[in-house]
């Protein structure tokens, strides 16, 4: 007699396979994170140069498109906090990130230093902002932020650029 199948599917589907902090778990979470920015900025990338997402209990998430090229778009993703009377406002955490359409890739690629470990090695770095990203992404879906048709329950500002 046949002994009963295994199911062998992964539980999460965005689970990493890979030893964490390797190359190839550094591939997995840029993939992860392509997923991630697909459900934001659900177009394809294809939004406004500046816009705002403002969520149900959160603060406003505010993106801006750094560079547009024919496989890549840059994007600058960050909160503010302040008075919002041109005072002291602070932008938190104001990542960089590059999302390669082809590839179906998304890159952290500018990170606060504050955020890595002084002497860590550059994947190390590398695996610190994208880990960082994948976090603060999941957090910003789940309170509701997105961009374009994204959420179109949810309060939605567009910005014009300046």
């Amino acid at each position: 007699m046949l002994a009963p199948m295994v199911n062998t599917a992964r539980q999460d589907p965005l689970a990493l396979d890979a030893p964490p902090r390797s190359f190839a778990a550094l591939m997995d979470l840029y993939e992860i994170n392509y997923l991630y920015m697909r459900r934001l900025i659900p177009a394809g990338g294809c939004v406004a140069a500046r816009d705002v997402s403002v969520a149900r209990d959160g603060v406003a998430l505010h993106l801006r498109v750094l560079d547009r090229g024919p496989y890549t778009t840059t994007f600058s993703l960050t909160h503010r906090f302040g008075d919002g009377d041109g005072g002291s406002e602070e932008s938190l955490p104001d990542l960089a990130v590059r999302v390669y359409h082809d590839a179906r890739a998304a890159e952290a690629y500018s990170l606060p230093g504050a955020l890595v470990a002084r002497g860590e090695t550059d994947l190390g770095r590398r695996w610190a902002a994208n880990r960082f990203l994948n976090r603060w992404l999941r957090f910003c879906l789940g309170e509701g932020h997105g961009f374009g048709s994204s959420s179109p329950a949810e309060p939605h500002v567009s910005v014009k650029p300046s």
